[in-house]
């Protein structure tokens, strides 16, 4: 088969189900891609996907992204390849996309497609035997060890395939229409297909993946649709939506995101090295060329000039999660000023003492208060009055539903009737927005299993299978629907090219102070270009400050206000725990990580994507010399 010079990848949303642009999916198709490849899993949003065997997005949504996938490969014999099934990869969940594959199909009367699955669940004896022989370790700072307990209680095991799997699937059905995968490392389906069509550079293959599978979030401002074009010695990442595009800095920015670190990121098989990438803008001003990135592979056999990477057997992720309990609570208000004076020092801890007494069995109880003078140091203090309303969660974990639910409804009752001193209001503390107001949310989950596995082949944890779906038909009965697009109005073009969010929501790029009115010190959100924390992987959160400007990047690492002492004390936590502190140049950012008090989505967790955990440092003060402009090319 004769290598093409270059490859075009669409990825239409960076998640499916998520729905996308359908005009703009169309528009490209027409203009002639290679693949169709979409990202289907994380584990952002908590353990209950594994724990309970939910989905990512509802079958309904999975139909609609699904069915013009299908057509896509049905009528222009596009392949697609989609990994991660369902969220958590599971095996049902990949029977579940090859179930609506199938009805697509049948309803619209559509050629007989060549699905190919591989499925990433691992067996309990598997693990186990692996534990036995002491080729499992924590998967990242915070991680606890293993132990045969974790294995015992979880539901299901899943595995993160690499790039191997997806190679030897195309090798061994080189015909195929669809691929749907178990739990799989985001870049590996996109590195695949670029080695089974020539192009080997493993580096820019992951690379590109890395940046595609999330579709265009690297653009400015994010959208959904990107296309990206791979060549022997670069690749290139355009958004499809007309008003975004992607610059050197959101491009270079984007192995922050939700990475413990942004220039090596480790994977199945070895390393992304994009140390020395180099990101160039191309002359459509939307279009961004990336070269220079690298893959280290881990080397078991041989000296490696990278220490971190020698020595290393190939390893995949097990990802597991169990059900410890049952889940219930309760909300409302509290507006009276009087009881929130008091509601710290005294009605939470009467409230608690009295629950126990009353309820003989075990339960455990927590209350989240939205609205209180945020505690975090870095902001400013709030004006000396009380908040118009204090919203109160609480939540409660007991080992039956019912249990939960009756600890649940007394606390609310506490709530509305507790006494407290110069008390005025007798009729009731509690302003409850639901009837019932006590609910029931059901099993309560935790994650058990987020640790590597050593493995000898790459390939064998991960069964391969091929089914047809649909029925040979006739010529005459095979049907094109949804090939092009259908005519639409000037003006439902330019609705189906919104962006993500109307240009009147998104932030200016750079904050810009007139010279004359430039105060000698600023904020530091006020500097920054992106300001956000997140999750990185379960156990980890990871704070990226992205700066306009080499001038404004420069100012606030030189200032001497982020350090690794201050950030400990600002969080809580000691300076030893911070895993990952840098200023990261090629995106003009700083980051640090850090292990996350709470493991993602436990019971008691109340920022399951850590993404309330940046307003600690937005009030930091960065002093600005006379003459500094903040003005500058973004």
């Amino acid at each position: 088969m004769a290598v093409k010079d270059e490859l075009r990848i669409l990825t239409p949303i960076g998640m499916l189900g998520y729905s996308f642009d359908e005009h703009l999916y169309w528009t490209e198709i027409e203009n002639g891609v290679d693949a169709i490849i979409l990202d289907s899993g994380s584990t952002d949003s908590g353990p209950s996907r594994l724990a309970l065997g939910l989905t990512s997005a509802s079958r309904e949504a999975y139909e609609r992204d699904l069915k013009l996938l299908v057509t896509a490969s049905a009528n222009k014999h596009i392949p697609v390849l989609i990994g991660s099934a369902g969220g958590d990869g599971t095996n049902a969940h990949v029977q579940l996309l090859v179930d609506i594959v199938n009805e697509v199909v049948e309803k619209e009367k559509y050629r007989q497609l060549k699905i190919v699955t591989i499925h990433s669940e691992i067996t309990k004896s598997e693990v186990r035997a692996s534990l036995g022989r002491g080729e499992i370790t924590p998967c990242g700072g915070g991680v606890p060890e293993l132990l045969s307990s974790d294995i015992d209680d979880a539901v299901v095991i899943v595995a993160q395939m690499g790039l191997e799997p997806w190679v030897q699937a195309m090798r061994d059905h080189p015909d195929f229409d669809i691929i749907i995968a178990g739990r799989s490392y985001d870049p590996a389906p996109y590195a695949a297909f670029c080695v089974h069509n020539g192009f080997p550079d493993l580096g820019l293959a992951h690379h590109m993946g890395k940046i595609m599978e999330c579709g265009a979030v690297c653009a400015t401002p994010k959208s959904a649709e990107a296309l990206a074009i791979v060549r022997q010695d670069c690749f290139e990442i355009r958004p499809l939506n007309p008003v975004a595009k992607c610059t050197p800095l959101s491009v270079a920015a984007h192995t922050m995101y939700e990475k413990p670190r942004p220039d090596l990121l480790a994977g199945p098989g070895g390393i992304l090295d994009v140390r020395d990438s180099t990101y160039t803008q191309l002359a459509d001003g939307r279009t961004i060329r990336v070269t220079g990135s690298k893959f280290i592979p881990f080397s078991p056999d041989q000296s490696s000039p990278e220490p971190s990477v020698s020595n290393t057997k190939y390893t995949i992720k097990l990802e597991a999660a169990k059900v410890t309990g049952h889940l219930a609570i309760f909300i409302g208000g509290i507006r009276d000023p009087i009881m929130q004076s008091q509601l710290n020092d005294l009605l939470v801890p009467m409230i608690k003492k009295r629950l126990h007494q009353v309820c003989t069995f075990d339960f455990d109880l927590n209350f989240k208060f939205y609205g209180q003078t945020p505690l975090i140091p870095g902001i400013a203090p709030q004006p000396a009055h009380f908040p118009t309303e204090i919203g109160v969660l609480g939540k409660v974990l007991a080992q039956t539903p019912a249990q939960a639910k009756a600890v649940a409804n007394l606390a609310k009752v506490y709530f509305v009737h507790a006494p407290y001193p110069g008390q005025v209001a007798t009729a009731g503390n509690f302003a409850m927005p639901l009837a019932p107001c006590d609910i029931s949310v059901g099993p309560a989950t935790q994650f058990c299993m987020y640790h590597l596995m050593e493995i000898d082949d790459p390939v064998a944890p991960f069964p391969i299978s091929v089914q047809t779906v649909g029925r040979v038909l006739a010529p005459e009965e095979i049907q094109t629907n949804g090939t092009h697009p259908k005519e639409i109005s000037p003006l439902e073009k330019l609705k189906s090219s919104r962006p993500l969010f109307p240009p009147s929501l998104v932030a200016p790029e750079l904050t810009c102070f007139p010279k004359s009115a430039l105060p000698s010190s600023v904020p530091l959100y006020k500097l920054a270009k992106t300001l956000r924390t997140k999750n990185a992987g379960p156990y980890s959160v990871t704070l990226d400050i992205l700066f306009p400007t080499r001038e404004v990047f420069e100012l606030v690492a030189e200032s001497g206000v982020l350090t690794r002492v201050g950030l400990a004390e600002m969080y809580g936590i000691g300076k030893e725990d911070i895993t990952e502190f840098m200023f990261w140049e090629p995106a003009l950012a700083f980051k640090a990580t850090w292990p996350r008090r709470r493991v993602s989505g436990s019971w008691d967790d109340d920022d399951v994507h850590a993404s309330g955990g940046h307003v600690g440092v937005m009030g930091i003060e960065v002093v600005v010399p006379a003459g500094f402009s903040l003005h500058g090319e973004a």
